[in-house]
């Protein structure tokens, strides 16, 4: 099954990533495709209504081509930044080996891959040496604010002598500003209308006999539109077809009569696809009840009925304007069937491992109870691969009510909150949950009771000691073998070490470990190191303390878990360490990748959030940046919990806090380059050309907000414009910069370089 799941997954990416073969006998678009190749401009905008013929031009353009070239094709599935992101990579990979390496590394964190990933790939594609074309097709289904900003920075990147196509059905005027869209050539719908030779083609390739006068007349009617003088043409094989209507009705028409031709069975199969965005011909067997899609699907590619195949035959694609009226189709012949349809497809879906396709399957069927255990199922994939956002869109499209009827549904949204560090998220959802009565039996692996002592335990809210006690009962809910065993310890050696018994603490957090390693979950091995270096660190052994940061590193690294919010606390953890012992190159970089990433530990989760900006307090303070451990202080003290059974965490940022006057009384101050939290969340759109009130509506707060934040970063980053701005806070760490691979300090951090 997992080879099974993995080819399927393969031929999604591999169709579109694919570009098309270009017909010969097609029109040809020549003199065109030479004026905007030969040209200065390094982005193409491609702009008509569905069946201009966007695609076709492209993929000719594409075939005349001697530079490198990639191809993407998207749908809406993948409005996400994260996906977005992910799909230029693989596309970008035949010219540039950097866009391959970054895979994997599409980082969860909120807006993460605005600030890291996206300038790292445009600086990959700046640096090109051999001149290329990426061909981006349907960029009209990217409707995300984030998934647009993405794509912008990426674009950004471009070099002279190569170029971005992008074809949509509409002016993507999201692109129409910055310096590469400043010299941007525009192809129309008025470039590549039809005229009549090009109408004698078509004609001649669908094997239809027309005289001069009737295509003549087609092409007036029509406007030139190529998918009506195609429809025109196959039509005119089985008599003539003289007047066609105005345009208004041209396409319902000509569809229509395209249709009637095929057998009913064949028309239903075509409608009744039409909810598939691939049609892999098991699918459809599947969907349909039948086991002839395959044959099916290959006798419509070859009679030219707006079906494109990959060369493997492997998976189909309906022309998406054909597939718009075929839906439309369907909701009117056989509405009530929809909802059946799309559970098959999901269940299909699920059967294969497409979890995210089930998911949406199971949505457009209105099957929410169904589809709330598919998004508990796929959760933590999804937030994995960092599409945060296509998890958010599933939530809202779920709605509250239906996912609070599944417990196990509540419970995986709450720690995806949680993991996610979206404060108000979680917040909402640790009530929500904690609001679900007790004794519902154990489902998929969880106890719902002690899920929700658990969440009391990492949020804090009754107080340490109420956190210890329920800390307590999350551990001896869960058996040995329980998947939700090894957090549960996690989080009782954590509590038990801020609550002053470190013995015991350190005897849970090792037991923890060999739970977490057995059950295979590095975020909890990740804890448990830190929280054991900690140990080291108060016992003032900093050998085993660098012993613990190296293991907890390595966990995030081979769990591919960069972007969960204890990366924070492993990387502040990591940076003290490192300053300490003098790797001052080593520190500085895990010190600026934890400070940036300090912003999803919030008061959500204290149990994390507080020893992460403790540990940045005395790593600040090895740089002499008082400013920032002031800054680091007086938000731990908005995020305390109630004051009962807090003496020993108090201890700690006590001693934090005499550490700061101390420092300060000496006067060993540095400049500093430390960004509030909030400043931080507005850097990465600096890449942008969006303006300052267009950046508040991103963020939700005013232009005069943004303002305020933009003149702070100029002045901690020593800029006087936004593209110094980047360029030195690129320097620095603060964007563009990928993970750590190591802790030595002679292995050196990728970096993305400063002039993105």
């Amino acid at each position: 099954m997992v080879t099974v799941e993995r080819e399927l997954r393969d031929l999604i990416l591999e169709v579109k990533t694919t570009g098309p073969d270009f017909d010969r006998g097609f029109v040809h678009r020549d003199d065109l495709i030479e004026s905007v190749r030969s040209g200065p401009s390094r982005l193409v905008t491609v702009t008509a209504p569905a069946g201009y013929g966007k695609t076709s031009f492209l993929a000719e353009w594409r075939q005349r081509e001697d530079r490198a070239t990639g191809w993407l094709t998207l749908s809406s599935d993948d409005d996400d930044p994260a996906a977005l992101v992910r799909l230029l990579t693989r596309a970008c990979s035949p010219f540039t080996p950097v866009a391959a390496s970054l895979d994997d590394q599409i980082l969860t964190a909120d807006r993460g891959v605005l600030g890291r990933i996206a300038p790292v790939l445009a600086r990959a594609l700046s640096q090109c040496e051999q001149p290329f074309v990426l061909f981006i097709d349907d960029t009209h289904v990217l409707e995300s604010l984030d998934s647009i900003d993405a794509l912008n920075v990426v674009l950004a990147g471009v070099p002279a002598r190569s170029q971005v196509v992008l074809a949509s059905r509409h002016r993507p005027t999201s692109f129409a500003r910055g310096r590469v869209a400043a010299s941007a050539a525009h192809v129309t719908a008025e470039d590549l209308r039809i005229d009549v030779s090009g109408a004698a083609r078509i004609a001649e390739g669908a094997g239809a006999q027309v005289s001069p006068e009737m295509l003549g007349s087609w092409v007036e009617q029509s406007g030139g539109w190529a998918a009506g003088l195609h429809m025109c043409a196959l039509l005119s094989r089985r008599g003539p077809v003289a007047s066609i209507g105005s345009q208004d009705l041209l396409a319902d028409y000509l569809y229509r009569e395209c249709l009637r031709e095929l057998p009913d069975d064949i028309r239903r199969f075509l409608v009744s696809t039409s909810i598939l965005k691939s049609l892999v011909p098991a699918m459809c067997d599947a969907v349909l009840g039948r086991s002839d899609s395959a044959g099916i699907l290959r006798d419509l590619e070859a009679r030219q009925l707006f079906i494109t195949a990959d060369p493997q035959r492997r998976s189909y694609r309906l022309h998406p304007l054909f597939a718009e009226y075929l839906q439309a189709e369907l909701d009117h012949d056989a509405g009530s069937t929809v909802p059946d349809l799309h559970r098959r497809a999901s269940g299909w879906c699920q059967e294969h491992g497409l979890l995210p396709e089930a998911v949406n399957h199971s949505i457009a069927a209105g099957d929410f109870a169904t589809a709330s255990s598919l998004v508990a199922l796929a959760a933590l994939n999804t937030y994995t691969a960092g599409e945060t956002t296509t998890l958010g869109r599933w939530i809202e499209q779920i709605g509250d009510a239906n996912l609070l009827a599944n417990p196990f549904a509540v419970v995986v949204v709450t720690w995806y909150s949680l993991l996610s560090g979206t404060d108000g998220a979680a917040q909402k959802w640790a009530s929500l949950l904690g609001s679900m009565p007790d004794g519902a039996p154990r489902v998929d692996g969880i106890d719902v009771s002690s899920a929700k002592a658990m969440v009391r335990a990492i949020t804090m809210k009754r107080g340490m000691r109420e956190a210890l006690a329920d800390a307590e009962f999350g551990v001896q809910a869960e058996a040995v073998e329980s998947p939700w065993r090894d957090p549960a310890l996690q989080i009782l050696g954590s509590t038990l070490l801020y609550t002053g018994h470190e013995t015991r603490a350190r005897e849970v957090l090792r037991e923890a470990i060999h739970t977490a390693e057995a059950h295979g979950n590095p975020a909890t091995i990740v804890m448990c190191e830190i929280e054991l270096a900690q140990l080291s660190i108060d016992a003032d052994d900093w050998v085993t303390a660098d012993a613990h940061v190296q293991r907890a590193l390595d966990a995030i690294r081979t769990g591919n878990i960069d972007g969960y919010v204890m990366c924070a606390y492993a990387h502040a953890a990591a940076a003290y360490c490192a300053l300490h012992a003098g790797r001052r190159v080593t520190g500085q970089k895990f010190l600026a990748l934890a400070m940036t990433e300090r912003g999803r530990c919030g008061s959500a989760v204290p149990l994390i959030s507080i020893p992460t900006r403790l540990f940045l307090i005395h790593a600040s303070l090895q740089m002499g940046d008082i400013e920032a451990a002031r800054m680091l202080s007086r938000e731990i003290k908005e995020i305390l919990p109630p004051r009962e059974g807090r003496e020993v965490l108090d201890a700690r940022v006590a001693a934090a806090v005499r550490a700061i006057d101390e420092k300060d009384r000496l006067g060993r101050h540095a400049a500093s380059t430390a960004l509030t939290v909030a400043e931080q969340r507005v850097l990465p759109y600096l890449q942008t050309h969006l303006t300052l009130a267009e950046i508040g509506k991103r963020l939700y707060v005013s232009r005069n907000t943004i303002g305020s934040h933009v003149s702070s970063i100029f002045r901690k980053l020593a800029a006087s414009t936004r593209s110094e701005a980047v360029e030195n806070a690129t320097a620095l760490g603060l964007l563009g910069g990928l993970r750590t691979a190591s802790f030595d300090e002679h292995e050196p951090m990728t970096m993305a370089p400063a002039d993105v």
